[in-house]
C-alpha cells in the first residue's frame, strides 16, 4: 500500500524560505531582479552553484520575470537555476511549466526540531570537522563527494565548490565534516546556517563504503554541532532513496522543493 503524503506545512515552509535566503546571501553575492533574488557564487566556483529564489509569494503573473531571468544570470557569467517550495508558489510553477522550464529536481522537504534528533548512532569511523585552512583534507573531501555523486575524482570540476566552502567555513555560516575510515574521508555532509535554522546538504558516501552507517554518523554529528550553536531546527530536501536515513534521524516531511532550469 502506498503511504499517503502528509499535508504541507506552509507556515514552516515560509520560515525555511526565509532561512534559505539568509544562508544563500551569507556565502554568495546578492542581486535583486524582477520577482527574484539572485544569489551568485563567488568567482572560481562552478556557475551551477548560483541560484534564484522567488521574492513575491503573491505575484500572479510570472511570465515576464521568468523570461528575463536567463539574461540576468548570463550577464553575470552564471547558469540560471530557480529553487522554490512548490506549496508556496503554485502560480510560478504553472508559468514555468508553460514556458518550458525543466523541473530538474522534485524532492520532499523535511524538518527536524532540535529536541527530536535521534540518539547518537554507533561510531563506525572517526568523525572530524573540516577547517578552512586544511587544504589537503578539503580537496580529499571534495573529490570524494564528487565520486559519490557519479563523477571521477580526477575531473577538473571536482573542486569547483571549494571557494564557496572555504568562504562559508571562515564566516562560520557553514559547518562541514567527514567520517574517516583508515584515515581517509569516506562520507560527509555540510550544514548551512541562516535564520536560526540549519540546512543539511551535500550528504555523500564513497560508493565502496555505502550501507555501513557512515552517512548517518556524519549527519548526526553535524546536526548535533549545529544545535549546540543555538540553532533551533534543521531542514533538507531528500534525494531519492534517502528518506529512510533522514527519518531515522528524526526528520518529518513538511512540503516539496522544485528546482527549475530554463529550456
Amino acid at each position: 500500500m502506498t503511504r499517503p503524503e502528509p499535508a504541507a506545512n506552509t507556515g514552516e515552509l515560509r520560515h525555511l524560505a526565509d532561512s534559505l535566503r539568509r544562508a544563500s546571501a551569507a556565502t554568495r553575492d546578492t542581486v535583486v531582479v524582477d520577482g527574484f533574488a539572485l544569489y551568485l557564487s563567488p568567482d572560481g566556483a562552478h556557475p551551477f552553484m548560483s541560484l534564484a529564489i522567488p521574492e513575491d509569494a503573491e505575484r500572479g503573473d510570472w511570465r515576464s520575470a521568468l523570461a528575463a531571468l536567463p539574461a540576468a544570470f548570463a550577464a553575470r557569467g552564471r547558469s540560471p537555476r530557480i529553487e522554490v517550495f512548490a506549496e508556496l508558489h503554485p502560480a510560478l510553477l504553472r508559468a514555468a511549466d508553460a514556458a518550458g522550464w525543466r523541473r530538474a529536481m522534485t524532492a520532499p522537504v523535511l524538518t527536524l526540531a532540535r529536541e527530536a534528533l535521534a540518539p547518537v548512532p554507533p561510531a563506525v569511523g572517526e568523525f572530524r570537522w573540516l577547517a578552512p585552512d586544511e587544504s589537503g583534507r578539503l580537496e580529499t573531501v571534495l573529490r570524494g563527494a564528487h565520486v559519490a555523486y557519479g563523477g571521477d575524482d580526477a575531473d577538473p570540476d571536482a573542486l569547483d565548490w571549494g571557494p564557496q566552502l572555504v568562504r562559508g567555513l571562515r564566516q562560520g555560516t557553514l559547518l562541514a565534516g567527514a567520517v574517516d575510515v583508515d584515515g581517509v574521508a569516506r562520507a560527509g555532509a555540510v550544514v548551512q546556517l541562516g535564520g536560526g535554522t540549519g540546512e543539511l546538504a551535500g550528504v555523500w558516501t564513497h560508493p565502496a563504503f555505502r550501507r555501513r552507517g557512515l552517512a548517518r554518523q556524519a549527519c548526526h554529528a553535524l546536526l548535533a554541532g549545529a544545535f549546540a550553536r543555538e540553532v533551533a531546527s534543521a531542514w533538507l530536501s531528500a534525494a531519492e532513496g534517502a528518506l529512510g536515513l533522514y527519518e531515522g534521524l528524526g526528520f518529518v516531511r513538511v512540503g516539496t522543493q522544485v528546482n527549475l532550469e530554463p529550456p
